[in-house]
């Protein structure tokens, strides 16, 4: 542990915070999931709107735009229907508005060259909508007529799945010798659907598997996900504990509060946290003694391993509680030093490390 003059705080007392924060990191609150606020709203996709409203018009005002509307809920499709269904019928709900466009503006005396023009469209294609009386739907394919070589075994691997066997490699041997030609990876997609169903059933004999459909089916009373919950971080909890109250907004100050009364020990660590903070902040020196006796008999090992390693360097963290001379300049410096360093690393000598100095300096 190293104290520098002036700087001996907020680095080491927050590092011991974080330390017992990680030993109770059971007993930190779970916190919600949105948005940091130090990320700013137009990096969250939210609009800043007061600055439209508070500039004034220059100029000319630009044409009204129009723009496609799109109804509040586009993803949202019905009881019953499959999401390969509802991503085709908006597909076709697409193909629908662009041949109405092809021939509103074929009615408004447009030419063909043109519509393709205005509405990024082949001409073949305008011809073809302008053409058709109704919108020309496209040919369905026949039902069935894409098949894979894995269709005939699929019943043996999930009966083989069902009886504990889960080796592609083992399954892949097995399914050959009846005959299969395909490949390994095509067997091991499929597993891996298959595996990602049964993570979701809980269970192997809740898998039903269909010979007519080829599709792999759940039943309907699933129990509910489990909620997982994500934990305030040891390192957010430890920042709070060494920010001054009057600083911390009302929700942070809630954290505060939470944390402190999950468990006596963070209660404890909050004040001896604080009470060093604000002695460094009034240069309070002849309050360092008594303060390492409370850390010493705290009965919390992070700062008992603090104040023994303040009493090996005890005369330069009171020269920091007492002086407002810090050596913190000097440290800037070695570690831009280090930096030119590590930059040229491998890639040029001392004399070329030097003249980057000087030439900073």
């Amino acid at each position: 542990m190293r104290y520098l003059v002036g700087l001996p705080s907020h680095k080491n007392v927050r590092e011991r915070l974080k330390e017992l924060m990680d030993r109770r990191q059971s007993c930190l609150p779970e916190g919600e999931e949105q948005a940091s606020d130090a990320i700013p709203a137009k990096a969250q996709g939210i609009k800043d709107k007061s600055l439209h409203e508070n500039a004034e018009p220059h100029g000319e005002p630009e044409p009204d735009k129009h723009y496609r509307t799109i109804p509040p809920f586009p993803y949202q499709r019905a009881a019953g229907m499959s999401y390969d269904a509802l991503q085709k019928q908006l597909r076709r709900d697409k193909r629908v508005a662009r041949y109405e466009d092809v021939r509103t503006l074929f009615a408004q005396g447009l030419s063909l060259r043109a519509i393709a023009r205005k509405l990024k469209l082949s001409r073949k294609t305008v011809r073809k909508f302008v053409q058709a009386e109704a919108y020309p739907e496209r040919p369905q394919g026949k039902a069935g007529a894409r098949r894979s070589l894995l269709d005939p075994y699929k019943c043996y691997i999930v009966q083989r799945w069902q009886q504990g066997c889960r080796n592609s490699v083992q399954l892949y041997d097995e399914i050959t010798a009846c005959g299969f030609k395909g490949s390994a990876p095509l067997l091991r997609k499929f597993l891996a659907e298959l595996r990602k169903q049964h993570q979701q059933a809980e269970a192997a004999a809740a898998l039903a598997f269909d010979a007519s459909t080829q599709t792999i089916t759940l039943p309907a009373d699933l129990p509910p996900k489990p909620r997982i919950g994500c934990r305030l971080s040891a390192t957010r909890a430890s920042w709070l504990f060494v920010s001054q109250a009057g600083k911390l907004d009302a929700k942070q100050q809630q954290q505060v509060e939470q944390i402190r009364a999950a468990h006596p020990d963070l209660e404890k660590a909050y004040q001896l946290g604080q009470e060093f903070v604000m002695m460094l902040a009034e240069h309070r020196a002849a309050d360092l003694e008594s303060w390492l006796t409370q850390a010493e008999h705290s009965g919390l090992p992070e700062f008992k391993k603090m104040a023994k390693g303040i009493r090996q360097d005890y005369a330069a963290v009171k020269a920091a509680f007492s002086s407002r001379w810090s050596n913190g300049q000097v440290e800037a410096q070695v570690n831009c030093l280090k930096l030119q360093k590590r930059i040229v690393y491998g890639r040029a000598n001392f004399d070329l490390l030097r003249l980057r100095v000087l030439h900073a300096s």
